[in-house]
């Protein structure tokens, strides 16, 4: 298990295809002397931001619903600072502000520290989240005052990860040291590797599980145009019963829906743990991994209230990216839940993604 920080240069070039280079030690740096990191960082970071601006106005609805949006909005706040911070320092070079020096270092001191703490944030981030989605979809408990919890919750959640990199001894003595112009050394997260692995592993584990229901789905599927939009529908084994019976049946169509969007994301993340790639912490932690994580999250806990199904328009919403709505809505008993408004649609033994 990882217990120490594992650091890597940004003048690495070539990725060793050893899976153990993913774990520990630190990658032999080059020289990129043609080309200072600060410029690298705020290409990356500018690009990262720009694609959080994207991600927000691509996907408005209700990004603040729950409290892994509002980890979200957190983590783009951070990286534009970041990226401001580290532009402001590169530009004016060498200059004192309110008694403190800054210097170029300090480019790579900042990007250190943020790196380091994005790193530890994945578990933390994905913790608080499930138990988020456990009391209110699984559970169905109304949390009073949820935006001030949230965003109290969230607060402490990257004061505490601040804090440990601070405090940290092992931490200080890599951002405490001496770099030099051209060198600069930035955090792999251990949890970021394992999350994805545990996540990715869950997924196809569940595909082979279900596998047979997935073949039956996939004859019955149609591609149909409604209202200017694409519409993809998987007729159900038991076209007139409502609502639908079947664990099975009701996680492959979770699985459907979930796969219809990040399948990609998945085959990347593969990719990753084939090529032994090395991300650094500023660039693993990022808003579609964080939605990743939500999606997966929110898929489980419908599976644990099925058959019980009791969920609302706002749970719906919480996903700025999939549309549960019509994956979950043929699994609800209708006469048990008459108050909800999306049921008075009259139901249809289909799923549409």
């Amino acid at each position: 298990m990882y217990s120490d920080p594992v650091f890597i240069s940004i003048s690495v070039t070539d990725n060793a295809s050893d899976p153990d280079r993913m774990i520990g030690g630190e990658v032999p740096p080059t020289d990129w002397r043609s080309l200072e990191p600060s410029c690298i960082l705020i290409l990356i970071i500018t690009g990262k931001v720009i694609m959080n601006l994207f991600i927000f106005r691509a996907r408005q609805s209700y990004v603040s619903g729950s409290l892994m949006g509002y980890c979200c909005i957190s983590l783009a706040i951070v990286d534009f600072l970041l990226l401001f911070t580290i532009y402001v320092i590169h530009y004016f070079q060498d200059f004192n502000l309110m008694g403190f020096r800054f210097t170029t270092y300090h480019v790579c001191l900042f990007t250190q520290i943020v790196s380091h703490t994005y790193g530890i944030l994945h578990v933390p981030f994905f913790l608080a989240s499930g138990l988020d989605y456990y009391l209110t979809v699984v559970l169905f408990i109304r949390i009073p005052c949820s935006r001030l919890l949230y965003t109290a919750c969230v607060v402490l959640l990257w004061t505490g990860a601040f804090a440990y990199v601070f405090l940290s001894p092992a931490a200080s003595l890599e951002l405490d040291a001496d770099q030099s112009s051209y060198q600069c050394n930035f955090y792999i997260s251990s949890q970021s590797f394992y999350l994805s692995i545990s996540l990715v592993c869950s997924v196809l584990l569940l595909l082979i599980l279900c596998s047979f229901e997935m073949v039956t789905f996939l004859k019955s599927l149609k591609v149909i145009t409604y209202a200017e939009s694409t519409v993809v529908l998987f007729s159900l084994p038991t076209r007139d019963r409502w609502p639908v019976r079947g664990g099975k049946c009701f996680m492959t169509a979770l699985l459907f829906s979930f796969l219809g969007t990040w399948a990609p994301f998945i085959g990347l993340q593969i990719i990753i743990f084939v090529l032994c790639a090395h991300i650094p912490g500023y660039m693993d932690m990022n808003v579609p991994w964080l939605y990743f994580m939500n999606s997966f999250l929110i898929a489980v806990s419908f599976g644990l209230k099925y058959p019980d199904l009791q969920v609302t328009e706002k749970t719906f919403s919480r996903d700025p990216f999939i549309g549960w709505k019509y994956c979950v809505l043929p699994f609800m008993d209708a006469e048990h839940n008459k108050a909800m408004s999306f049921l008075k649609e009259s139901p249809s033994s289909v799923m549409i993604i």
